[in-house]
């Protein structure tokens, strides 16, 4: 599944903490200015945007995001501690109906006993503006997400491990017309892994999901009432390959079966398959490429699922330790399933999503992060309703109190 936050919670992050920081903390202040060419991602034949739930509004913007955050690190024996806390204040020149305070906060524990178990536990939670290309809902409507997980692994031996793990997600929308999209889900995994050395290893893996709507969600086909609440399986493969010490091949393929609980209509079974080939091209440049063929849906939107064909290519510059540059590329058909809210309203689905960025990093001194971004973003669809096209345009400040 994929997902993305408005672009006005895009904003600038420092870099994580690693372990050989040990015990720290530090506080931040930013800010970034953005501009957005279609705020609403609107179809290009549309004009105006005004309707009753958003007057006065206008198709292009300008927005601040000023933000105020904090990480740190806390280490005891075996058992490290990270917490994130970020909180967001978003202004709009015209738009101002869309003004919100947007925050997020995370905590994860990398938990060990002894030498041979090991995992991960933790908890985040966003409140955030919704992005208007996954809702298309024209309003102010702000998410909660809280998402919860825990993970374990047995070193069985040198080669051998199984591992584990439980994940549950809760999204909920302000916007009453939004609320039918309000989900649940609850997940597990298993698995058992093989490394032929410290870089390559395969692993064969079992994945379930539950997804849960409220009970007000209901659709009709040919007059017979269904929920939209679903069961997933997925077994697949996958490998971590070092071609060699410039070249790493990630790769997962499998089978995915999506199961309706009172319907088959709009059930789902097929492969779905993922590689990533990352090169470092020279010390200072790295491209990666990937080519995926998956059942996606946005984040927000839940109940919109659909068979996503498509590829990508960044290639990263690093010319000094200072600067960083980052491009990409990526296309993607999605072919929505008949289950989806979309398609049960309008009709089949099908769309195509190109979108090229440029980002550029730069850290003068250890506690001062500048950053600039460019984004072009097409969907092409057969309804002209889901269309656009949109540019985007951001610059940013950090600063860090150590």
């Amino acid at each position: 599944m994929i997902g993305t936050l408005h672009p006005a919670q895009a904003a600038l992050l420092p870099p994580p903490l690693l372990p050989e920081d040990g015990n720290t903390y530090d506080l931040y202040v930013a800010d970034q200015e953005t501009y957005d060419s279609n705020l609403y991602r609107i179809p290009p034949d549309y004009t105006t945007v005004e309707t009753v739930v958003v007057p006065n509004a206008t198709k292009a913007d300008f927005y601040n995001t000023a933000s105020l955050g904090g990480d740190g690190q806390l280490i005891l024996g075996q058992q490290i501690f990270d917490l994130n806390l970020r909180g967001d204040q978003n202004q709009f020149v015209h738009n101002t109906n869309l003004n919100n305070t947007a925050y997020k906060g995370d905590l994860l524990w990398n938990w060990r006993l002894g030498g041979y178990l090991s995992g991960q536990a933790g908890a985040d939670y966003t409140h955030s503006l919704a992005g208007f290309d996954e809702t298309r809902y024209l309003g102010r409507d702000l998410v909660d997400i809280q998402h919860y997980y825990g993970s374990g692994r047995y070193q069985v031996g040198p080669r051998w491990a199984l591992y584990g793990g439980f994940t549950y997600s809760d999204i909920t929308h302000s916007a009453q017309a939004a609320q039918f999209q309000d989900f649940h889900s609850t997940g597990g995994n298993g698995g058992i892994e093989y490394a032929t050395d410290v870089n390559d290893t395969f692993a064969l893996q079992y994945t379930y999901t539950d997804g849960r709507y409220p009970p007000s969600t209901l659709n009709t086909l040919n007059g017979q009432v269904y929920s939209p609440d679903f069961h997933d399986e997925l077994t697949q493969f996958l490998v971590k390959y070092a071609v060699s010490d410039k070249t790493q091949i990630n790769a997962n393929a499998g089978y995915l079966k999506r199961q309706y609980q009172n319907t088959s209509f709009g059930s789902f079974s097929g492969d779905v398959w993922r590689l990533t080939v990352t090169w470092q091209a020279t010390d200072k440049t790295q491209v990666l490429i990937a080519g995926w063929h998956e059942l996606h849906a946005y984040l927000i939107t839940e109940a919109n699922y659909f068979v996503s064909k498509g590829g990508s290519i960044a290639p990263v510059w690093s010319p000094t330790d200072k600067i960083n540059l980052t491009l990409n590329f990526s296309y993607e058909n999605q072919d929505f399933i008949p289950q989806s809210g979309y398609v049960l309203v309008t009709g089949p689905l099908q769309g195509k999503l190109t979108t090229a960025s440029a980002n550029v990093v730069y850290t003068p001194r250890s506690n001062w992060i500048l950053r600039a971004t460019v984004i072009y973003q097409k969907r092409s669809a057969n309804q002209v309703y889901y269309e656009y096209t949109d540019d985007l345009v951001n610059l940013g400040v950090l600063y860090k109190i150590h």
